[in-house]
């Protein structure tokens, strides 16, 4: 049975009333109780990790969530309710729901985060505040500032908690040269093997003779076909109108495989408004670029294909996509906040938010460490609340993290992700994969994909194969978003994980012995089976 998304609401309402019952208030009197309920208040609101790295510098760079936080839920819930009563269309109702949940954070933060800002311009002219951000998805600042003025913000009545701008890894992939497979260059001969159109195959369906070369081993890698995506290719439906981002090290917008893809190029192939399609939170680059190859890896496997059909390496080539780069090549919870904001509302060059313009799924090929840790969960919530699908890679084992039940990584884990698993070429779980259950009693992950030894695009204009890691895994989930939103654009968020948790190829062994379960989750992911079914 599909798990139902009520559960998640019941645990975010539990967990809201927790946070709500735990907040500390000034207290106020004379003197000497004014300053004993200061040193409790700050010791209540700081997190003890900031002391410790004052006593190593003079300025740390914290994060200070605010109280007053919005129920994107909720303000979700009331626009469509609203938008179904005026009829209008689900594109306009989409547009119009995540617009209200845009305009109700930012509404939030620029009321109450007034006094903060207020005391931080004051002491940034001091010099005891070298510089802040403000945020609105998630309520909250990123300052960099003196001890001093952290403990005079941990005094302010707006402020709930304070916080370490703590340091992220990107998922550690492993690279084997020697499972790379031969280059897919075709000879001339087998071109015109592949092309040739007799008489013969002339009285077949367009179905079968568009699948057939689909899955020519010149044209779709063996993970592509393990989804079924080239049949679904064969029915018209590849992506196409569907708007798909990543946040990750960055896209090389240059390969042949990617470049006629990127929505920051018109017809002719030339920029325009790159900055409404490519946002940089860690270099400030005006181009889509990528230094380490891990986003680049991860976009060809969503949209992939180059202009001659020789190396179809992703699910929805129809698609276009958008890119966040957040890593380079390790990064901040700041700019995952910062790059998470962006995907909720694209930003002109004026500082416009344009909720219009904000991708229908985001892969996350990232994660931090196992456990209960909610962080990023306002952020996934606001994603989910805007009808942005919010798909994780449940994250490979490391030294500190070495598998096992409970060790899918955060945020994958959170009640908002829909976290992906890694399997192989024979449906068998990768050894590297986590597993859950989440630390909510979840299943997790929900879904598996082709995670090993998987060829894709890599800057510099080339393919290369032999990667693995959940990372791989994930962006075929992504891809098969991108094909059910062609087939049915009005699916939400919620309707889109059913569809793909219903559709998919159960998979059991050894240790997990009934689906669902810990390790695959419900199964491997069916990319003509979850068409076939919104089509149906």
């Amino acid at each position: 049975m599909i798990k139902s998304k009520n559960i998640k609401k019941t645990l975010s309402v539990s967990f809201t009333a927790l946070l709500a019952f735990s907040l500390i208030s000034p207290v106020y009197g004379d003197s000497s109780s004014t300053s004993s309920a200061g040193a409790s208040t700050i010791s209540a609101k700081v997190s003890a990790k900031l002391n410790q790295q004052f006593s190593n510098s003079e300025y740390v760079t914290y994060l200070v969530k605010l109280k007053d936080q919005v129920d994107t839920e909720s303000v979700a819930k009331h626009a469509l309710q609203k938008a179904s009563a005026e009829q209008i269309s689900p594109a306009a109702a989409k547009l119009s729901v995540r617009t209200t949940v845009v305009n109700s954070l930012m509404d939030t933060a620029e009321k109450t985060q007034q006094p903060v800002e207020e005391y931080l311009k004051k002491e940034v002219n001091n010099g005891n505040v070298k510089k802040y951000k403000s945020y609105f998805i998630v309520n909250a600042l990123a300052v960099t500032s003196t001890k001093e003025v952290l403990d005079n913000l941990a005094t302010l009545p707006e402020v709930d908690k304070i916080l370490p701008d703590e340091k992220r890894e990107l998922q550690k992939v492993e690279i084997d040269k020697d499972a790379q497979p031969a280059a897919r260059e075709a000879t001339a001969e087998q071109a015109a093997a592949d092309t040739a159109v007799t008489e013969e195959n002339a009285q077949k369906s367009v179905e079968e003779s568009v699948y057939k070369d689909a899955v020519t081993p010149s044209r779709a890698e063996w993970n592509i076909s393990k989804v079924k995506a080239p049949q679904v290719w064969a029915k018209g439906i590849d992506g196409k109108g569907v708007v798909v981002a990543n946040l990750d090290t960055g896209v090389d917008y240059t390969h042949p495989a990617l470049k006629r893809k990127w929505r920051g190029l018109n017809a002719s192939g030339q920029v325009v408004n790159p900055e409404l399609s490519w946002y940089d939170a860690v270099n400030g680059a005006s181009l889509p670029a990528d230094t380490e190859g891990h986003g680049t890896h991860t976009m060809g496997t969503i949209v992939g294909s180059d202009s001659n059909g020789t190396n179809e390496i992703g699910v929805a080539p129809g698609a276009q996509w958008i890119a966040v780069r957040v890593f380079n090549p390790d990064t901040t919870d700041s700019i995952l906040l910062d790059g998470g904001q962006w995907i909720l509302a694209p930003v002109d060059k004026s500082g416009k938010k344009h909720p219009e313009l904000a991708p229908d799924v985001v892969n996350n090929s990232w994660g931090g460490g196992p456990g209960l840790d909610e962080w990023y969960r306002p952020v996934t919530k606001a994603w989910r609340a805007a009808q942005i699908f919010p798909e994780f890679s449940a994250g490979n084992t490391t030294w500190s993290n070495p598998g096992g039940a409970g060790s899918v990584a955060n945020p994958a884990n959170l009640p908002e992700a829909y976290a992906t698993g890694a399997t192989d070429v024979n449906n068998k779980l990768a050894s590297f994969s986590l597993r859950g259950p989440s630390p909510y009693g979840e299943v997790k992950p929900e879904i598996s994909a082709p995670g090993v030894n998987i060829r894709s695009s890599v800057p510099g204009g080339v393919y290369e194969g032999g990667w693995n890691g959940t990372s791989m895994a994930g962006p075929h989930t992504v891809g098969l978003v991108a094909l059910l939103l062609q087939a049915k654009p009005s699916l939400t968020v919620d309707q889109l994980e059913d569809v793909i948790s219903k559709t998919a190829t159960p998979l059991t062994d050894s240790q997990y012995r009934t689906s669902p379960n810990n390790g695959y989750g419900y199964g491997l992911i069916d990319a003509l089976a979850a068409v076939n079914s919104v089509l149906n």
